[in-house]
């Protein structure tokens, strides 16, 4: 086999392994929220993801190995999205990079819900260490919505006194399709919640609580 054909199976088995050990990462964090992580056993979580408790151990050497998991994951999706969307801020109107800034942050929290309840729930009894980097990965997060704001501000489209408590707010209804989904869930689907968030948002940015416009002016 040539060395380019080697390259691209190696890579190949790197991009499987990869997604594969997503899956069994939330598959873990299910499993942790609901049962405990003290409680929930590699043996579980092997015959939940359809594997041996030895093929688990190809992914990880300890259950500890998901927590640090957790925080890869979580912190690594949203600079990506971060880092799109500021990108995208440079070439759309800052209402437009709002709106979809919004809906990008409510798809990753759907994927990564069971982690996000696993610390806010467990967070007291677990390493300070990685509660640190969750906290300045939400500082990051409120930081990409205050950004956009301040661009907003500065062009005239938006009126904002405070853009920082702004951001909290609007991170904070993001938030809640996470931490209050057991009402949420049953009067919302995602598609309409995000449009219900991107409305409200809108309407802090405005500065008004009036019916936004859907459609939104690009510069």
């Amino acid at each position: 086999m040539d060395s380019g054909k080697k390259k691209r199976n190696h890579t190949k088995a790197r991009v499987y392994k990869n997604e594969r050990l997503g899956q069994i990462t939330r598959t873990a964090a299910s499993l942790f929220y609901k049962q405990g992580y003290l409680q929930t056993s590699t043996r579980q979580i092997a015959e939940a993801c359809g594997i041996s408790k030895g093929n688990l151990y190809h992914y990880i050497k300890s259950k500890d190995d998901f927590l640090d998991l957790f925080v890869e994951m979580t912190t690594s999706s949203f600079d990506e999205l971060s880092n799109r969307i500021r990108r995208q801020l440079l070439k759309t109107s800052p209402a437009s990079s709002l709106t979809e800034a919004i809906k990008e942050s409510l798809k990753l929290a759907d994927v990564l819900q069971d982690m996000i309840l696993f610390w806010y729930h467990e967070s007291k009894n677990h390493d300070s260490i990685r509660l640190r980097k969750l906290m300045k990965q939400d500082l990051h997060t409120v930081d990409l919505f205050k950004t956009i704001i301040e661009a907003g501000c500065q062009q005239g489209d938006f009126k904002v006194s405070d853009p920082m408590l702004a951001a909290f707010n609007i991170m904070m209804l993001c938030d809640m399709w996470s931490l209050k989904r057991w009402y949420i869930r049953k009067h919302y689907t995602l598609e309409t919640y995000t449009a219900k968030c991107q409305e409200i948002a809108l309407a802090i940015a405005l500065g008004s609580q009036r019916s936004i416009p859907t459609s939104t002016k690009s510069r």
